[in-house]
């Protein structure tokens, strides 16, 4: 039944989106069609597709029939198109799983007739490969009503469920007392690292929530290090300054490298660090750090300046391929010819000199920590450390660096924690995904699928949804002026079926709802261990491809619990931030 339910969803979401715009992009390589094949229930077709070429099936509907079919890719990342019988086109599918997995087809039949299915290559992934499509189901008419009834009243439950669980938020805004959420020193009493997520990277009410959480756990429940998704050593500027040890807190902001966090609302929340800790005694104070493997210039600098003092015979050698830019370099795995085996062989060079160095430091700890102190010399061989990773994983694995950069991160917030006295309570920010304990059924496992693995229980992974409005982001696929710029968008209600949707249909406006402590019911447990779409968006959008932002997500085995809003809008670039276009 979810799988029907799932599917439907799918359905909804895929005329929702197609009914804006023409989600295909015209592809630069002339496509070949091939005779219609006849799809039939039980007689799954495999094929190998080539560049070039499009498949095209073809399956006879009456009106009111439901059909719920997927192209399962292997090796090759397609898009499928479902035609109507008078030639429109219904949906165009491409979800965001690569060159493996499925890709739903799914029809609820408007009119009879012969509707066409027809699958290409994506443009941008790898041209050739096989596939397979099958008819996972073919509902009748009246069979299909009988189903969308039973499903109705399912979500009906889940929905009834969920509102008496939810843990309603008054306000996101910090500063407002904590009475709202005396619920939660419950569900975090026995909770050492608590993930706050994000659907999006530019949600202002998501920041302003995570902003009055740190204030309820600092001041409620005694955590002492915020963690956040941000570069490891640019991040020692804010914790200078919310320590009293600077005073710029534009240049400390700005220091970390990331549009995604140089918001109004990291300021106010940073600044409310910086009064918080000069308000209190040492072993009060909140530590600002980040885990991230990406923008290590810092680093780099304080790493040059450590060597001259107690390694001076290393800094020419080091102060040369520190000068080194990674970026052509890394781009030339995705090249061909000559010109990339050159490009290849420096990466590699680069690479060997930089674990050389970390191996250096990590050898020769007895010599070096006595010619300054032992926690600079573990600091500097940290920053070593961080750039092995970085370029392990940007040059090794592809432009995402995703792969191992999850691994890099958790293992560096895992040495944070050993450095913390025994006990010591963290707030870790970062996105949906990596504060999610999923494993991409083992293709992709998160940040905080690690932090399970190290911590089990002792983290909480809190998610955070919503369900319309407006965020910021970086704009891909689109056209000038506007492409690559940051800007506004804004998204209308969830798709049906999706947990976006559940959660809006409780008609609270603002809450929180803990899975663990959730009173037992058969219908919620079914919905939070059945997949659903979710919203996922990251630092670039495109509008033409909205419904590539919607993935099957396992919200009870991924999270330990959700916040949800259900009006945004968009975080506020401090005018530092570059690029950003004009509203």
């Amino acid at each position: 039944m979810a799988k029907v339910a799932s599917s439907i969803a799918l359905l909804t979401c895929a005329l929702m989106f197609g009914a804006k715009s023409d989600l295909g992009q015209s592809s630069s390589v002339t496509q070949v069609k091939t005779e219609a094949q006849v799809l039939e229930p039980g007689k799954p077709v495999e094929r190998e597709l080539k560049k070039g070429e499009t498949h095209v099936y073809q399956i006879v509907l009456t009106v009111g029939q439901f059909l719920d079919a997927a192209v399962n890719q292997r090796g090759v990342d397609v898009v499928v198109r479902v035609f109507a019988p008078d030639g429109g086109k219904l949906t165009e599918v491409d979800s965001p799983n690569g060159d493996q997995g499925d890709e739903p087809v799914v029809v609820e039949a408007k009119a009879s007739g012969a509707y066409r299915v027809e699958v290409s290559p994506l443009e941008e992934g790898p041209q050739q490969g096989k596939y397979e499509i099958r008819i996972n189901e073919l509902l009748s008419a009246d069979a299909y009503v009988k189903r969308l009834a039973e499903i109705k009243a399912k979500q009906q439950a889940v929905i009834t469920r969920l509102k008496e669980n939810v843990i309603p938020v008054k306000t996101v805004e910090a500063g407002n007392g904590f009475q709202d959420l005396q619920p939660l020193k419950q569900v975090f009493k026995d909770v050492r690292y608590v993930g706050l997520g994000e659907e999006t990277h530019g949600t202002r009410e998501f920041f302003q929530f995570k902003h009055r959480m740190l204030e309820f756990l600092v001041k409620e429940m005694g955590f002492r290090v915020f963690a956040i998704e941000a570069s490891y050593s640019a991040c020692e500027n804010i914790n200078d300054y919310i320590m009293g040890k600077t005073d710029d807190g534009t240049k400390a902001l700005d220091s970390q490298g990331f549009w995604t966090w140089n918001t109004e609302e990291v300021r106010a929340m940073i600044d409310w660090l910086r009064t918080y800790n000069a308000s209190v005694t040492a072993d009060k104070k909140v530590k600002f750090i980040g885990f991230d493997i990406q923008k290590n210039e810092p680093g780099q600098a304080k790493l040059l300046a450590y060597l001259k003092r107690v390694a001076p015979e290393r800094v020419a050698d080091t102060e040369t391929f520190f000068k080194v830019d990674f970026a052509p370099l890394i781009e030339a795995i995705f090249s061909k010819g000559d010109k990339a085996k050159d490009e290849l062989a420096k990466l590699n060079e680069l690479k060997n000199q930089y674990n050389e160095l970390f191996v250096f430091l990590e050898l020769n700890g007895a010599l070096l920590a006595p010619k300054s102190n032992q926690i600079e010399f573990e600091q500097m061989r940290e920053y070593a450390r961080v750039m092995v990773q970085y370029l392990d994983s940007y040059s090794s694995l592809g432009r995402s660096g995703s792969v191992a950069r999850d691994l890099y991160m958790a293992d560096n917030f895992r040495r944070l924690v050993g450095r913390e006295p025994p006990g010591t309570r963290f707030v870790l920010w970062a996105h949906n995904f990596h504060i999610s304990t999923t494993d991409s059924n083992g293709t992709y496992p998160s940040f905080g699928y690690y932090l399970r693995r190290f911590y089990s229980n002792d983290y909480y992974a809190l998610g955070f949804s919503f369900n319309q409005g407006s965020f910021q982001s970086r704009e891909v696929g689109g056209k000038e002026p506007t492409n690559g710029l940051l800007r506004s968008f804004t998204v209308s209600g969830a798709p049906v079926d999706s947990v976006d949707w559940y959660l809006a249909q409780t008609g609270v406006k603002s809450f929180v709802v803990d899975f663990r402590s959730a009173r037992k019911s058969s219908e919620l447990a079914t919905w939070a261990t059945s997949p659903h779409l979710m919203r996922s968006i990251g630092s670039g959008y495109s509008p033409a491809r909205e419904q590539a932002t919607f993935g099957p997500t396992t919200v009870g085995k991924e999270y330990d619990g959700l916040f949800f809003i259900d009006a945004t809008t968009r975080a506020r670039p401090n005018p530092s931030v570059k690029n950003v276009a004009p509203q």
